[in-house]
């Protein structure tokens, strides 16, 4: 089978893979190769899945690949490896921070919170942006630099995506998402948002150690107590629903 897409030829070395093991702290269970001359993120070997370093190098994911992440992929109807950069930068503090205040957090409250958008200078690719009026995690990184170059592969097993029935996610890219969020601000999400935001939320505070600890605890299960909107709270109401509309 044929990819769909124009992909650039990996630059990833086997000293990147190595770095991931020695540096960023992966299991050396998880089985990680390069990636074959045929392969694309659509046609990687029976068995393995594609991904890029920055991934796990500065997006905060981790192996065994949090199920929360996988789970929320599912749902979309994405394949691992048709997100950018930025979208794990919001989604993988997001899942941290509603965890350590053991709130539940899926699909819905993170589409309450960002737009999911297609990446035009990628295309079939996806990005996250903060939806008007509802940053939680304060000064992200927007940009990568060359990152679908920096491609590789790894063996999906219990090592690499724990329990997770990893046929879930398509193997080959959407054309467009399954769920694509609601711009209503409810007493909940406003509720959600302020406990989000207590504490420590600057992405620089996300590093390996929090996000490998919050995630070895259990998933939160309470729902945020609800916030009586404002006047204000009604305008930016108002300019989302138009900003999502031209979106």
């Amino acid at each position: 089978m044929s990819s769909s897409f124009s992909f650039p030829r990996p630059t990833t070395t086997i000293d990147d893979l190595e770095d991931l093991y020695t540096v960023y702290g992966v299991d050396r269970a998880v089985v990680l190769d390069l990636a074959y001359a045929s392969e694309t993120p659509e046609t990687v070997r029976g068995g393995y899945c594609g991904a890029y370093l920055p991934f796990f190098q500065s997006c905060g994911l981790t192996f065994l690949i949090p199920e929360p992440v996988l789970e929320i992929f599912a749902e979309l109807g994405l394949s691992f490896t048709q997100i950018l950069p930025n979208f794990l930068r919001h989604l993988v503090p997001f899942l941290v921070r509603a965890r350590e205040e053991g709130l539940s957090f899926g699909l819905s409250e993170f589409c309450h919170l960002v737009l999911v958008k297609r990446n035009k200078q990628n295309p079939r690719t996806f990005l996250v942006s903060p939806r008007s009026g509802r940053h939680v995690i304060e000064d992200v990184p927007y940009r990568d630099e060359k990152w679908r170059e920096q491609f590789f592969v790894f063996k999906v097993d219990r090592a690499s995506t724990g329990d997770f029935d990893f046929s879930r996610l398509p193997r080959n890219w959407a054309e467009n998402i399954i769920h694509s969020g609601s711009s209503l601000m409810s007493g909940e999400i406003r509720g959600l948002i302020g406990v989000l935001r207590r504490g420590c939320s600057n992405w620089s505070s996300f590093d390996q150690s929090r996000i490998r600890a919050t995630f070895a605890m259990p998933g939160g299960t309470n729902r945020p107590e609800p916030v009586i909107g404002s006047s204000e709270d009604e305008a930016e109401r108002s300019q989302e629903v138009i900003a999502t509309s031209s979106t």
